[in-house]
């Protein structure tokens, strides 16, 4: 049971990092931010995924991770006032496995560029602390785990097996300038001016140890069915169903590792490959988001609610 579990999260987790700089052909930051909170919900193999994404200060720990900001390894904090948190909480839950997995990242709203992220797992099996800074170079990580059974047991605070890496940009001859966070594609596109704004897009994308370029091409949809929920800020609570015409945006992926390395796989919530981002146009929300996982087949993540600004 516990290898079947570990297997599924290891598939679905998300594992990677963008990419996003002064090149013509990447988007420009427009409009003001539409939400704060999204909540899609998928399903696969008889078991349920929940993906929730929130935007807040930079200054703001989530709940489920908040024990654990003691023991956070890297310290790569910035003063700058228009920093933001953007948090990722996935779960899976099934008649065969459950699982749970959050990542925070912090970066700066008037580029979307990120310099912090945090990650935790805290299961059985390898349970770790990872931090990553975003640096000049390349990104650093510092990595904590337990260093025997009985440390296991001990809160993450007590774990002792500490270890640094850096990995490093790859060549100016890549197109790559600067790197981000993969959940940021969608504040990206929640604040593009899409009446105006040319496609296709190309930004780099670091994951766990190479960097990858993305292809964002907006490609023609016909009308999709939407059922989800926004709340304002005044508590006011509005359904939204019916058909839309959205704009679609399609993501290719290209490896960027160095000639003697093995590539990595690209994932953005779990999906390896075929991805594509539904936009509401009216309310420049993400409404859907499918993808091929390269083990579970094709996924389907719907809009279930979002918080708005």
């Amino acid at each position: 049971m516990k290898f079947i579990l570990l297997l599924i999260i290891l598939i679905i987790l998300p594992q990677v990092t963008v990419a996003h700089g002064n090149n013509p052909d990447e988007p420009n930051i427009t409009r003001n931010f539409p939400w704060s909170d999204l909540t899609f919900t998928g399903s696969k193999f008889f078991s349920s995924i929940n993906v929730k994404i929130q935007l807040g200060p930079g200054s703001q720990v989530s709940d489920a991770s908040a024990k654990n900001t003691e023991i956070d390894p890297a310290d790569c904090s910035k003063t700058d006032n228009d920093n933001k948190l953007l948090t990722l909480k996935w779960s899976l839950k099934g008649m065969l496995a459950q699982g749970e997995y959050e990542v925070k990242t912090w970066f700066n709203t008037a580029d979307g560029l990120p310099y912090k992220r945090t990650r935790f797992r805290n299961d059985d099996d390898d349970p770790w602390v990872k931090s990553y800074c975003w640096e000049d170079e390349g990104v650093r990580r510092h990595r904590i785990k337990p260093l025997s059974p009985a440390e296991k047991k001990q809160p993450p605070s007590s774990w002792t097996k500490r270890t640094e890496s850096f990995y490093e940009y790859p060549e100016e001859q890549s197109g790559c300038s600067s790197v981000m966070d993969a959940p940021l594609v969608f504040y990206i596109l929640s604040t593009l001016d899409l009446g105006s704004e040319k496609s296709p897009y190309e930004i780099c994308v670091f994951g766990k140890k190479q960097v990858h370029r993305l292809t964002i091409r907006q490609v023609d949809s016909p009308p999709i069915e939407v059922s989800f929920m926004t709340r304002t800020l005044s508590r006011k609570e509005e359904t939204i169903k019916g058909k839309i015409t959205p704009l679609v945006y399609s993501i290719k992926t290209e490896s960027l590792a160095a000639e003697k390395e093995e590539a990595e796989n690209f994932s953005l919530l779990g999906l390896h490959k075929d991805i594509r981002i539904y936009m509401d146009p009216e309310k420049q929300l993400p409404v859907r988001i499918s993808g091929t996982n390269n083990t579970l087949g094709k996924i389907e993540l719907k809009l279930q609610s979002a918080g708005l600004n």
